[in-house]
């Protein structure tokens, strides 16, 4: 029975009954029910509630229906007296408040549901706990990206690489990863996608208690890169075990269980990524968890894409499968999978500016080597549009004005070339004078001319390669 042992399930008389808890206790019942029926109907959730009571009665020595006998008085003692010696104990390990703040939402949930409650003027008067700001009793340590890409690349196996490369690329939870199934990404796989959608619906709870984290369905898609691992993995499965099954997990456990292809455990999974951070030498390794590489995902998300746009914060926090507030949720249109499919494939996995940012980077210096101020240019056009430039859009708004700076100064302008630093001296001895860097490999060059320009400037300007041109 999910994270309730035979301890506690004897102590509140817990047993299994299809998907559910059912008691013998009337009071735990009505708690289970409510949190069934009028809540998120988690697995997870009851399992923690009815730990957080029987935590309770353990140590008050009490059974959970004989609890309901005591006046309000009594319980707001007995309860504060508990909560005080959990605070206690959690002290020992750090600052942080999480652990009594969710003991007293679970006790006051389970008393109010029994008639402790607003309505009947006997809630429970219980005092919080003060949660430090940015605290917590467990560490954690958040990989950088490219710590994330070396741990995909050090992981080991090709399963252990798959992993890596999906829980970073896919921002998925540990249970959610573990409820992959082959028929979930192989129709995708034949359909030759490299950004394999992945969809968490609900009924993954019957695979994994918690996958699909309160009922709520999303989708995300891998990287190319983790797309290939998958493939690898599932080739080299076949190559061992012969056929695949499309009900058999996508990730199953290695060693003596391969042939029973049984699905990956959580701590195997938290060991594989524990590993791979060692390898790719990670000086916190041991605080490496899968939920650090969705936190990794989650600051792909949030960061300019390849072409040096930002996703909508709205196709975010989808993709993290988060319910947006407000009536936002109701209104957001998450079945156009294409177009969030395309936006995926534009999420840069990789450290440093993309060729897209590279290159409106460097149309920025042109117009300023011709004598034009790029932010003011921005600037006026966004005024006239009323709204901010995409990159795409300001690299186009430049190179028009590049083009026309060049056909009107073709007469006076001093011929100019671009060339690679290597090739400077040799230039420079014609009569060349060295006038700007470009970047770590070109500079450009100037040599007083009349009617001529430099044609490598303004191929340059056409998308073309600088190098193997000629002066016009």
């Amino acid at each position: 029975m999910w994270r309730v042992n035979k301890e506690a399930r004897r102590l509140l008389g817990l047993r299994r009954s299809g998907e559910m808890f059912v008691s013998k206790y009337a009071s735990v019942q009505k708690l289970i029910d409510y949190l069934w029926l009028r809540k998120s109907g988690s697995i997870v959730s009851i399992a923690t509630y009815c730990w957080q009571i029987f935590r309770f009665c353990k140590w008050a020595k009490i059974k959970p229906d004989a609890v309901l006998g005591k006046s309000r008085e009594e319980l707001e003692e007995i309860v504060q007296r508990y909560l005080n010696d959990v605070r206690s104990q959690s002290m020992r390990r750090g600052p942080s408040a999480n652990t009594v703040n969710t003991a007293l939402a679970c006790l006051k949930t389970f008393f109010r549901v029994n008639g402790f409650n607003r309505e009947n003027n006997q809630d429970l008067r219980l005092q919080c706990y003060h949660q430090p700001p940015r605290t917590r009793n467990s560490v954690q340590y958040v990989p950088r990206l490219g710590e994330a890409r070396l741990m995909g690349e050090r992981a080991g196996s090709r399963r252990n690489r798959a992993v890596s490369y999906t829980l970073f690329s896919t921002g998925l939870r540990n249970t959610a990863l573990r409820a992959i199934r082959v028929k979930d990404v192989i129709k995708e796989i034949e359909g030759g996608y490299q950004n394999l959608l992945i969809k968490v619906e609900p009924e993954w709870n019957k695979r994994i208690p918690g996958a699909c984290k309160n009922g709520i369905p999303y989708y995300t898609f891998t990287s190319a890169q983790a797309t290939q691992a998958i493939k690898e993995m599932l080739e080299e499965r076949k190559e061992k075990c012969g056929v695949i099954k499309e009900e058999e997990p996508l990730f199953i456990s290695e060693g003596t269980q391969l042939r029973k292809r049984s699905p990956l455990s959580d701590n195997g999974e938290r060991g594989i990524v524990r590993r791979a951070a060692r390898e790719a030498r990670i000086e916190d390794w041991k605080h490496v968890t899968p939920h650090s590489l969705r936190k990794v995902f989650e600051s792909v998300l949030r960061s300019p894409m390849k072409d040096g746009d930002r996703m909508d914060q709205k196709d975010q926090e989808f993709l993290m499968g988060h319910i947006l507030p407000g009536p936002q949720d109701a209104y957001y249109d998450w079945t156009n999978i294409n177009k969030l499919r395309e936006e995926s494939s534009k999420l840069a996995f990789e450290e440093g500016n993309s060729p897209e940012l590279n290159s409106l980077s460097m149309y920025r210096e042109m117009a300023k080597i011709l004598g034009m101020n790029p932010g003011e240019v921005k600037k006026k056009k966004e005024e006239e549009l009323g709204r901010q430039l995409r990159p795409k859009e300001e690299k186009e708004l430049l190179e028009t004005h590049i083009k026309s700076r060049l056909a009107h100064s073709q007469d006076d302008q001093a011929e100019q070339k671009i060339i690679r630093k290597e090739e400077l001296q040799n230039y420079m001895d014609n009569g060349w004078k060295f006038k700007s860097v470009l970047d770590q490999q070109l500079v450009i060059i100037e040599k007083p001319s009349v009617n001529t320009i430099d044609f490598r400037l303004a191929s340059l300007v056409n998308g073309k390669t600088a190098e193997g041109e000629k002066t016009s």
